[in-house]
């Protein structure tokens, strides 16, 4: 990955100050409660604003981390959670086994300004999802930055020259190997960045935490970040002003693909069109950043998601488990060995996801497409059943097809142009791909294939796809890269530089997912999490902000 400091990089409890004062905002002229200041502001509590947190603290410094969202799991005052769980210090967020309920029930920690799945909670994603954690393969790096159904599938793999490997031992090995499926999980409850960077971090008196809390803009003078307007979203939040050390503060945003974008346009950063979105609204029109002083850049531009494709099969052998209705009754024999030993299929993710497996394709424009493939058993495109598996196929590094995301008059986010397979020769490599695995599988007479249909072929189903194609693996809306946005007319270039600093500002910076420039053939969380290592690096080692 390539950072400005070291370009061969491989591998980003205490509540809220009380107030004090009134300050005037520069630019929206309104007044606002004062919070307090502090030397770092992290806007986001997810995978990369835990690490910020925990290493900006570390380093000594004064920190405020905000949460639009409330806690999650016990240990960081979440208790959410079906009734079986009372008395048992867990949330339906630290039992593996209770994921997929996100999906039916969202209501209070499902972002409600995005037209996509997003977490709005403490830990952000890495709450709510299934909790694959495996480490990229350095060509991720280099090459975008300056049970069951395990043994049924890898049967099939095996025969057809595909060799077994330990995920996160090699993780260099992501061509025509699998692997069982490793996740974030201690002990069996949710771990990930909540059970390690966060636990470190609060206990810290120098990092203080603000939940339920928004960030609505930044504040600024020209180029140099003064604070942070904040609104509350539920009555134990903060409205008012945070400010940032005068001359060496700096504000980080890790609120996500979708709203990182979203504070910068309301921040008067971003595209013209844009800008001119919230200048019209009701909301932020009246006070918003005087358009003489805007700063266009390409934010929203180059959305990318790993696009999915599912091959559905059915096999005797397998055995669907109902995960919803495990939710709010389990069965007790499964309840009983969860409650006691952290064992058992609710100390899994929810469906099952425990086989993947990796090749690499080069389709006719020469550029080779990094492929995983997920297996769980469950149904996928409409397949109802207790003996199917879903293989899902998400084509990462060596991606084109982009799309864009925008800002609409009630300034909630929505992906406005899809990212999913728009480029001919993803498509030609997705259909190579799905067609070396059908292959596969037909060798094994005892495999009944539902997806493609029987008589289908692979390139009429990837070309007519009856499925959903997005995974909620969105990246890319503030792109990093030497070639500054400001330059042009605010629709190219990159957002932020090698330092992750937002280009025409001196002190604010963008550590999420979104500054990726190129899909990752890995899940995103570790790499996320790694890549706010490094940026938090650079940053400390920044003396005067840029």
């Amino acid at each position: 990955m390539m950072f400005s400091r070291n370009p061969l990089f491989y591998l980003l409890a205490v509540f809220g100050a009380r107030a004090t004062s009134t300050a005037t905002a520069s630019g929206p002229g309104s007044t606002l409660v004062n919070l307090g200041e502090f030397d770092y502001i992290v806007a986001g509590a997810g995978a990369a604003g835990l690490v910020a947190a925990d290493r900006l603290s570390e380093a000594g410094k004064k920190v405020l981390l905000i949460e639009r969202g409330p806690p999650s799991t016990y240990a960081t005052g979440g208790r959410l959670g079906p009734a079986w769980l009372n008395g048992e210090n867990l949330t339906r967020f630290d039992v593996p086994g209770l994921f997929n309920q996100i999906w039916v029930d969202s209501a209070g920690i499902r972002c409600d300004d995005i037209d996509q799945m997003a977490g709005c909670l403490l830990g952000g994603g890495t709450a709510v999802n299934s909790g694959l954690f495996f480490k990229p393969q350095s060509i991720d790096w280099d090459y975008n930055f300056p049970a069951e159904p395990y043994d049924l599938i890898t049967k099939v793999l095996s025969a057809v020259g595909y060799t077994s490997v330990t995920a996160n031992d090699s993780p260099n090995k992501k061509n025509r190997t699998f692997a069982h499926t490793p996740f974030m999980y201690f002990n069996g409850e949710r771990g990930g960045p909540l059970a390690t960077y966060f636990e470190t971090a609060r206990a810290r008196s120098n990092l203080h935490i603000v939940l339920n809390t928004t960030v609505r803009r930044v504040i600024r003078k020209g180029g140099r970040i003064t604070g942070v307007e904040v609104v509350a979203t539920s009555s134990d939040g903060k409205t008012g002003l945070y400010s940032v050390t005068p001359n060496t503060g700096k504000v980080l945003l890790a609120a996500g693909a979708f709203g990182s974008p979203k504070i910068l346009f309301r921040s008067g950063i971003g595209p013209r069109d844009q800008l001119e979105v919230v200048k019209a609204s009701a909301t932020d029109g009246s006070t918003m950043i005087d358009s003489s002083k805007w700063i266009k850049l390409p934010v929203g531009y180059n959305l990318q998601d790993h696009p999915s494709t599912d091959v559905v099969i059915s096999h005797p052998s397998v055995k669907d488990y109902d995960f919803f209705a495990a939710f709010n009754n389990p069965i007790p024999a499964d309840r009983d060995l969860y409650l006691n030993s952290r064992a058992g299929i609710l100390a899994t993710a929810a469906p099952g996801p425990n086989t993947m497996f990796w090749e690499s394709l080069v389709p006719s424009d020469g550029i080779p497409r990094q492929f995983q493939w997920t297996a769980r058993a469950e149904g996928s495109i409409n397949e109802k059943g207790d003996t199917l598996v879903t293989a899902s196929q998400y084509i990462g590094t060596g991606l084109k097809s982009r799309g864009r995301m925008t800002i609409n008059s009630d300034l909630n986010m929505a992906v406005t142009t899809s990212p999913h397979l728009n480029d001919p020769y993803d498509i030609e490599a997705v259909i190579q791909s799905v067609q070396l695995f059908v292959d596969a599988l037909s060798a094994d007479k005892s495999i009944t294939i539902l997806h493609p249909a029987p008589g289908q072929s692979v390139a009429e189903y990837v070309n007519n796809y009856p499925g959903h194609r997005g995974t909620n693996h969105w990246i890319a809306t503030c792109k990093m890269g030497t070639d500054d946005g400001t330059k042009g007319n605010g629709t190219t270039g990159s957002v932020v530089d090698t330092d992750t600093k937002v280009y025409g500002t001196d002190n604010l910076f963008v550590i999420d997912a979104s500054i990726f420039p190129g899909q990752i053939t890995a899940n995103p969380t570790a790499s996320i999490m790694i890549a706010a290592e490094k940026a938090i690096e650079n940053i400390l080692a920044l003396k005067h902000g840029y």
